[in-house]
């Protein structure tokens, strides 16, 4: 999100196979945090000072294990290039938060919801309908 729009989004199938859900979270915070560099990159080549954007998941565990490399044995089984998430929060180059699963806009990416958690995570990311009842075109 920037200026409370949405800027980034993706969903597809992870590349790898996970074998618990918290492997699962911790590999998407790990894209997403590659993610969160290019855009900061790009916003630097514009000459648009890059604040450390933060990542927000709703997986406690993967948030520790990215926080503390030290917790490195919940995770040593993971391909090391999902690591580097660790590396950019070392580095201050972004910053991640925990988030409850309620409030976790990107759901609509990756679940079944019912039309009114539906809609909630449409308002959240800044999407609107284009359908303008004053203007309203029929076939």
């Amino acid at each position: 999100m920037m200026n409370g729009g949405s800027v980034s989004w993706t969903s597809h199938k992870q590349s790898a196979v996970a074998l618990l859900t918290m492997e699962a979270q911790y590999m998407a915070l790990s894209d997403a945090s590659q993610e969160s560099i290019a855009r900061s990159q790009f916003l630097e080549e514009m000459n648009i000072p890059a604040t450390p954007i933060t990542i927000l998941s709703d997986s406690q565990t993967a948030l520790d294990i990215a926080e503390n490399p030290s917790n490195y044995r919940n995770a040593k089984h993971i391909d090391i290039r999902y690591h580097a998430v660790q590396n950019y929060i070392q580095q201050g180059k972004i910053d991640v938060d925990y988030i409850p699963t309620e409030r976790q806009t990107a759901d609509i990416l990756t679940k079944s919801l019912g039309p009114i958690n539906h809609q909630k995570c449409v308002e959240l990311l800044g999407l609107r309908n284009s359908y303008d009842e004053d203007n309203m075109v029929e076939d």
